[in-house]
């Protein structure tokens, strides 16, 4: 991923929630640090969450999500995600301490909790069949705090935030939020059948119900990854055939193709 394009990180040091189950990999909680590399696919969402007039200009709440990124990890047979925000995830009125409440922002009745606490959530649900009906979902449902992250069947709540239904154990890989939010589906081919290539449709929540007048993140799309499996280290990123060869004066073929990088290549 290339580096943030905006300018809003005063407040982006945060204390690191991060679990890693047996085998898992380990986040650091910075999606531009973790998600790197060509197999990564980054969807972005930009600035769109909106705030009451009281909100001092610049800020920037802690709903703002600005890319989230995908990558297919085929030898742990994982799926991760990373959710990049402007600034910390979970820090409702922006002002760097999740757990403060700011003046304005109490007396516009609202209220930002701690810990993703109260009706803070952060989550994203997962259609793995392509039915148009989401499976599973990951993340904080409203109903809990950080420390209930997991991953779970979807029930239609009519919010994502109240759609977590009976944990699915077996899917949860590692966990990190602070300054974003990172998750991964463990055991994915148990849920999605995929070879190089896995798409599937998502969407994304982060909001609460208890911050007045600041608005919710949500995006939504269709996603296709490809990953290298380790078979496969040197891909061919372009190619041709030139002077539609061969041919009863020159029973000889020329093809010409460019390589990411310097590397031997065999045709077969």
């Amino acid at each position: 991923m290339t580096g943030r394009k905006i300018s809003v990180h005063l407040f982006r040091t945060a204390l690191l929630v991060s679990v890693a189950a047996s085998g898992a990999r380990a986040f650091s909680g910075d999606v531009p640090t973790d998600f790197t590399g060509p197999d990564v696919v980054v969807q972005a969402d930009g600035i769109d969450v909106g705030l009451p007039i009281q909100a001092p200009p610049m800020t920037v709440p802690g709903w703002e999500v600005i890319n989230a990124a995908f990558m297919l990890d085929a030898n742990n047979d994982a799926l991760q995600v990373g959710l990049d925000f402007a600034g910390m995830a979970g820090d409702a009125d922006g002002d760097g301490l999740p757990a403060n409440s700011t003046a304005w922002l109490l007396g516009n009745g609202g209220v930002d909790m701690p810990n993703l606490a109260g009706t803070e959530s952060i989550c994203i649900a997962f259609d793995f069949d392509n039915d148009f009906a989401y499976d599973y979902i990951a993340g904080v449902s409203a109903l809990t705090d950080a420390s209930g992250y997991q991953v779970a069947q979807f029930v239609n709540g009519g919010l994502l935030p109240f759609s977590f239904g009976a944990p699915a154990p077996a899917l949860q890989g590692a966990f990190a939020m602070g300054p974003d939010f990172e998750v991964e589906i463990a055991n994915l081919s148990s849920v999605l059948a995929y070879s190089t290539e896995a798409c599937f449709n998502y969407a994304v929540f982060a909001g609460s119900y208890s911050d007045d007048g600041i608005g919710e993140d949500f995006m939504a799309g269709t996603i296709c990854l490809r990953t290298r499996t380790g078979a496969t280290e040197d891909v061919v990123s372009g190619f041709g055939l030139d002077a539609n060869y061969p041919n009863p004066f020159n029973p000889t073929t020329s093809i010409r193709f460019n390589m990411g990088e310097t590397a031997n290549a065999e045709l077969a």
